[in-house]
């Protein structure tokens, strides 16, 4: 396996993260505040976890944007004044088609 694809492997990977902990945010935050009201009945729990959890997913889309271009090293879709985020099909540094070995 190249370097490149070792590369592309990291970047879906973080991807698909990223996906899952958006759509799961609901269901998985509707569960623990269920059962916080359950057993402590407070929802105070269910705040902090919901609260932690739009965190993670903050996170998680960062190192998704802020992923470097394999052949230059540079982010690959971002510039200073410049974003394409999820949408880059390509280096927009030096033209690396995205998900080229």
């Amino acid at each position: 396996m190249s370097d490149y694809q070792r590369e592309w492997q990291k970047v879906k990977q973080h991807r698909n993260q990223f996906w899952l902990m958006a759509a799961g945010y609901v269901p998985v935050c509707f569960t623990v505040a269920w059962v916080s009201m359950k057993l402590f009945q407070t929802s105070t729990p269910a705040i902090a976890f919901a609260i932690f959890w739009m965190g993670l997913i903050f996170l998680t889309g960062i190192r998704v944007n802020t992923f470097l271009c394999p052949r230059c090293g540079k982010w690959f879709s971002t510039i200073w004044w410049y974003n394409l985020s999820f949408f880059a099909r390509r280096c927009v540094h030096c033209g690396l088609p995205k998900y080229q070995s």
